[in-house]
């Protein structure tokens, strides 16, 4: 299992559904900052659709998981066939106190997230117990969808799981009438085109203006560029490092409402 991390340490995990079917964290190891040029389902959630979706409600905090009502929630299962063995806690946490810092949750947003090649969901669960109403999670793999649901019915939190391609998501007007704030991208590192995919999500119109898109991609791959889209429409915020894990934070359309501060010496304007 891979282990929350929380403000007073305790440990109310997620299991971890990583690399055998949709993505989650495979770094681990500390921050080692910046990254720049050269360097089933249960009633009342849709599975395979677009069902009603329930709001998850939750306080907003930095706590994470561990806070509020998943205090002590162990999620039960993970996703048959991992082969993951790094914890990705601190990658986690590390990346919602970047979303913080960024005033993704900041009130009185109501924040959707989609939670992209979700595993066993751990980011869109975190994402409900920071501040989120409404959650989806999406997997080609029906076992990761649903270990996703169950894993957020353990810890308190109800949401949607889709059950098909990340890129046939990106290609719709809305998630259960939601457009969304948040999208955490962690595919399988050698299963997918990551300049394909970041440029379905610069066209997508399932992203609300000011979205932040977090990508997960190997240092192997090099720094990704600052801007991304035909027309600009990823800004590049910030792309850290942390062992073999690099996070690429972007804005999607940004308006200059919230604080994101682009930082395009961390990126590679060489690239792609």
């Amino acid at each position: 299992p891979r282990a929350g991390v929380s403000a007073d340490g305790a440990a109310a995990s997620v299991d971890a559904g990583a690399r055998g079917a949709g993505g989650e964290h495979g770094g681990g190891g500390g921050e080692e900052g910046p990254v720049g040029a050269g360097s089933r389902a249960p009633a009342r959630v849709a599975v395979e659709g677009e069902g009603a979706a329930v709001d998850a409600g939750g306080a907003s905090s930095e706590a994470g998981v561990a806070g509020d009502r998943g205090r002590g929630a162990r999620a039960e299962a993970g996703v048959p066939g991992d082969d993951a063995a790094a914890d990705d806690g601190p990658v986690r946490e590390a990346m919602f106190s970047t979303l913080f810092s960024l005033g993704v949750f900041r009130p009185p947003r109501r924040v959707a997230v989609l939670d992209a090649f979700c595993g066993s969901g751990s980011v869109g669960i975190e994402a409900l117990s920071r501040g989120a109403d409404f959650a989806a999670f999406v997997d080609v793999s029906p076992a990761a969808c649903d270990v996703s649901i169950r894993n957020a019915k353990h810890c308190g939190y109800d949401g949607v799981a889709l059950c098909e391609t990340a890129e046939s998501v990106l290609r719709r007007v809305d998630v259960a009438g939601r457009k969304v704030d948040l999208l955490s991208l962690t595919p399988p590192y050698e299963e997918v085109s990551y300049a394909d995919l970041l440029a379905d999500v610069a066209a997508s119109d399932v992203l609300n203006d000011d979205a932040v898109v977090v990508v997960e991609y190997p240092v192997e791959l090099g720094t990704l560029p600052p801007v991304l889209g035909d027309h600009g429409h990823l800004v590049g915020l910030r792309n850290r490092r942390y062992g073999r894990t690099v996070l690429a934070f972007y804005a999607h359309r940004p308006t200059g409402k919230l604080p994101f501060d682009p930082r395009p010496d961390e990126f590679d304007r060489r690239a792609w």
